[in-house]
C-alpha cells in the first residue's frame, strides 16, 4: 500500500508534525498528524483502507485498462 502513496509536504503546525500524502495517480490528498514518515504513511493507508477509497480506486483502474 505504502508504495502507492507519496509524501507532498511535511509541516510544523502548533508543535504537531503534519504530512500531506497524495495517492499516485489521483488528485487525493490525505493530511495526517503523524512524529514519523512511517506512521504518516501507516495512518493515511489505514483511512484509505476504513473508507475503500483504495478498493474504489483499484476498480476503477482496472476499468480503465
Amino acid at each position: 500500500m505504502e508504495e502507492r502513496l507519496e509524501v507532498i509536504e511535511h509541516y510544523t503546525l502548533l508543535g504537531e508534525h503534519r504530512w500531506r500524502i497524495r495517492v499516485k495517480g489521483t488528485r487525493i490528498v490525505l493530511n495526517v498528524a503523524a512524529d514519523t514518515l512511517e506512521e504518516a504513511l501507516s495512518k493515511a493507508a489505514s483511512m484509505l483502507e476504513s473508507t475503500g477509497l483504495m478498493e474504489l480506486i483499484q476498480e476503477l483502474r482496472s476499468r480503465g485498462s
